[in-house]
């Protein structure tokens, strides 16, 4: 088995080259636990950004991406773009996750409970507006997402 790994992420070119060339050949899906390796990493902003941009091209997420995404969302250390940036991958990302067969139902309802009273509670909190304009968008998808689910 090919061990899959972006290496030292000090070397953040080299990461992101890596990156973009799966991307483009479509293999990505396979390096989700390296995606929340580099959503993890605080020693450089741009692979956080560029692993959230990255979202869109995994077709079947796990919880465990969405979830490390999630705690992006919630974490106050961070600036808000990434934060705003996270919320709109995780709407993104749950989208599909409620169409992955291969998890487990009740799993895939009880993270959408806890990451919609997440950031309903994010919302009663003294936010900018555009964070909350983020969240209120992401809520209404998210429910529109859980209704149909």
């Amino acid at each position: 088995m090919e061990t899959m790994s972006f290496g030292n992420l000090r070397d953040w070119d080299q990461v992101l080259k890596k990156l973009e060339h799966l991307i483009k050949v479509g293999q990505l899906e396979k390096w989700q636990h390296e995606l929340i390796r580099l959503l993890r990493f605080d020693q450089n902003w741009r692979l956080r950004e560029e692993a959230i941009v990255s979202l869109v091209f995994i077709k079947s997420p796990s919880l465990d991406l969405a979830k490390e995404v999630f705690s992006i969302v919630k974490r106050k250390d961070l600036y808000y773009d990434v934060r705003i940036l996270a919320v709109d991958g995780l709407s993104k990302l749950m989208v599909r996750i409620v169409d992955n067969q291969e998890l487990d139902r009740d799993e895939i309802n009880l993270f959408f409970h806890n990451t919609i009273n997440g950031l309903e509670e994010y919302l009663e909190a003294p936010e900018p507006p555009i964070f909350h304009d983020a969240l209120n968008t992401s809520l209404s998808q998210l429910r529109q997402v859980e209704k149909a689910a």
